[in-house]
């Protein structure tokens, strides 16, 4: 039979259509999603009927050349020839071969069995294989709509094995991130094409949503890094033993309820977090909420807050909150704000101001932007303007040349704590507007750490240095008021 620029599914049987959540033994613990990456070929684009045309185009050439070799030539044959040497490209990925190379080296493998060696002819079959191959794709009917509904909601990325390019496609500027095999020299199943995607979108893997036709390559491969394997299911075939997807679809209009359904399910998990009602009679308290009394409170609160209004909440944090502030870069839109806003509500922090874009990605934060300031400063000037009027030292935090270390660093008690975007760091502009840059210790390879995990560290740093000074008798553990 014919085969893609990839292995085919197998072929076993027919199964029940409809979209199917696995619902035991999940393949991660319920996490929000954050990032859906989809498979190309013959999930976003029907790849197999542009490659069995190409291969046509293939044999036609070798017609006008070597018509006693043509006739001897089929198009599953070069399939199939192509098949055993991707097989050997993905087990072994030993080759130093690029996934694009499989092509013309499986033509000039066929022709080799045919007695034929021409390698200008290869380059010919070549050239008209890939001309129609990159040209005449076209996109399955639903896609466009399906992936421009999910656009703002999630971050999407294509990851895949094949060199379809999809800028040249209606889906151009679709996407935040590409990996293709041929530009990162690793092809799927390797686990580390999954952890990359995550990297790209800033997200966990067990965030990270991958979608694909193909129930080795798209399905099991994300699952061994961490991910949820969606996987697309056009043809109803049976799936193959030992493969378990997280959710089972026959088109991709199913999606969009199956990231809802993957949310509810956190959602669920997040009811086995709080209490429940409150036994009557109730307290009589102006604090608390009759609400969350009658129905139970399921909030990220600790326990000293169960049940309290939420204004309530924030007037008793604003009694106690802690000198130090957190500034964070947005100029790119940063996914870890979330983190940083989460971990500034855990510490105590007496604000959280963003530089640069107004809009942040909101979800990691967990709700917790409710219960502290938020500021919003246009520019690494306006901040430093309001840091010199109320009296505030900047401290940026990024290993740069010139930075000192943490560790050994006496962070001032009132201060900003400045943090730059996930990737380039701290700007110039920051770098300038610091009175001093602190450095994170790091032994490993990795250039920097996630700037939600930096921002924890240094805000800990600070604690550890002053909060024993404003909760005498503090030696570890929750502070209480």
């Amino acid at each position: 039979g014919v085969v893609p620029d990839r292995p085919a599914a197998p072929r076993i049987g027919a199964t029940n259509s409809g979209p199917r959540l696995r619902g035991d033994c999940p393949t991660v613990p319920a996490m929000p999603v954050r990032c859906v990456a989809f498979d190309a070929d013959d999930t976003l684009w029907d790849f197999r009927t542009a490659m069995v045309e190409a291969l046509r185009l293939a044999i036609e050439v070798v017609q006008a050349a070597r018509p006693e070799a043509a006739g001897r030539l089929d198009v599953a044959g070069l399939a199939e020839r192509w098949e055993e040497l991707h097989t050997a490209f993905v087990d072994g990925h030993a080759t130093g071969e690029r996934i694009s190379a499989l092509r013309p080296r499986s033509f000039e493998v066929a022709l080799a069995d045919l007695g034929v060696v021409d390698p200008a002819l290869v380059d010919r079959m070549a050239d008209a294989y890939f001309a129609h191959r990159h040209g005449a794709v076209e996109l399955h009917d639903e896609v466009v709509d399906v992936v421009a509904a999910l656009r703002g909601r999630y971050v999407l990325g294509l990851v895949t094995n094949g060199n379809t390019d999809a800028r040249t496609s209606p889906l151009a500027g679709s996407f935040d991130f590409r990996l293709g095999a041929d530009d990162i020299g690793i092809a799927k199943p390797d686990r580390r094409m999954f952890t990359m995607a995550a990297a790209a979108a800033s997200c966990h893997p067990s965030e990270l949503v991958y979608v694909g036709d193909h129930p080795h390559l798209d399905v099991a491969a994300p699952q061994a890094a961490g991910c949820r394997g969606v996987w697309l299911n056009r043809t109803g075939i049976a799936c193959p033993p030992g493969v378990h997807p997280d959710a089972s679809i026959a088109d991709l209009t199913e999606l969009p309820g199956v990231l809802a359904r993957f949310d509810e399910a956190e959602a669920s998990a997040l009811e086995a977090v709080g209490v429940g009602p409150h036994l009557e009679p109730w307290p009589d308290d102006p604090r608390l909420d009759p609400a969350l009394l009658a129905g139970g409170d399921r909030r990220n609160v600790v326990d000293r807050y169960r049940y309290w209004r939420e204004e309530a909440i924030v007037a008793d944090l604003d009694e106690h909150r802690h000198p130090f502030h957190v500034a964070v870069e947005n100029w790119r839109h940063d996914r870890n704000i979330g983190a940083v806003v989460r971990n500034a509500n855990a510490f105590g922090s007496a604000g959280v101001h963003i530089v640069g874009r107004r809009r942040w990605n909101r979800r990691g934060a967990m709700a917790t932007d409710r219960y502290l300031p938020v500021h919003h400063h246009d520019s690494i000037g306006d901040l430093a303007a309001w840091a010199a009027g109320e009296g505030l030292t900047i401290v940026g935090i990024d290993n740069v040349e010139g930075s000192v270390p943490i560790e050994a660093t006496d962070l001032p008690e009132r201060c900003v704590l400045l943090f730059g975007q996930e990737g380039p760091g701290l700007s110039d502009e920051a770098v300038d507007a610091s009175a001093t840059v602190c450095s994170i210790a790091q032994f490993g390879s990795t250039r920097s750490v996630n700037a939600g995990v930096a921002s924890g560290i240094a805000m800990h740093a600070w604690i550890r240095a002053h909060a024993h000074r404003r909760w005498p008798g503090w030696s570890g553990g929750l502070p209480r008021p």
